[in-house]
Order: C-alpha cells, then structure tokens, then sequence
C-alpha cells in the first residue's frame, strides 16, 4: 500500500481488501481523532488485481501539524505502507 500526506489530504492507496484498508484507518483515525481533527472519508476502487485495489481520500478541517505528520508517517511505515510526503 501507498500513503501520500499533505498538509490537508491524506491518501491511502493500493490496499488488497477492507481488512487491510480498516487496519490502517484505525491507526490513522486514533492519530486525528485525538488531536480534533474531523475528517471526511472518500472511498473508491475495487479489489480487482491489477486495478489498483481500495483507495480512500481522507479531507481535515484543518492543516496537520509538522508533530502529526511524523507520527503519521512512523505509524504508516510500521504497518508496511511506502509514505510520501507531499507539499
């Protein structure tokens, strides 16, 4: 799976199934929802190999703080995810 953080969009792309897309948000949502942040979900795509798998776009009210993004991007790189940062 791929994560592409920005300052107000993070992305979590390529995840083979729901279950792995969850695992995921779990760990990202604990990290938002402690810190106030009220996100919005965008779900898309499909399973299918080949076709890119599950994506979901995740809008914040507000920017993410340089704090947030480093725990953000150590949390992803631990379950396996390749992170990207983007300005």
């Amino acid at each position: 799976m791929i994560a592409r953080l920005s300052k107000k969009i993070i992305v979590i792309q390529e995840a083979m199934s729901y279950w792995d897309l969850r695992n995921v948000l779990d760990h990202v949502n604990q990290v938002l929802l402690g810190k106030g942040y009220s996100p919005r979900y965008f779900f898309e795509g499909t399973p299918v190999m080949g076709q890119g798998g599950f994506s979901v776009i995740i809008k914040l009210d507000k920017e993410l703080g340089e704090l947030e993004f480093k725990v953000l991007e150590r949390i992803l790189s631990n379950l396996g995810l390749r992170v990207f940062r983007e300005e």
